[in-house]
């Protein structure tokens, strides 16, 4: 996979499997509402998730701005320990 395409692949994969199935109870528990309708608003941004795609949509740049810090943060954390969970290395999208 060419460097340009890990991020974006990464995020692709992430938001499949985060507004499928959202963070689980115990994170939507801690907070009021959850991060599930923040996430889902994210659907907009499919469309832009592949490589080659054209720049991303007001309406993709306004649900991702949408989102919290807390949610963000917790989203994160979560993507970074499903390779482990996989007993497969980290990703590094570093170069």
């Amino acid at each position: 996979m060419a460097p340009s395409t890990v991020p974006r692949a990464l995020l692709a994969v992430s938001l499949v499997l985060l507004v499928v199935g959202g963070l689980g109870p115990a994170a939507e528990a801690q907070r009021p509402g959850g991060c599930v309708p923040q996430l889902n608003r994210l659907l907009a941004c499919r469309a832009y998730l592949v490589p080659g795609a054209a720049d991303p949509s007001a309406d993709c740049c306004s649900a991702l701005s949408s989102i919290s810090r807390d949610c963000a943060c917790s989203t994160m954390g979560i993507i970074n320990s499903i390779p482990s969970r996989c007993n497969i290395g980290q990703v590094n999208c570093f170069f």
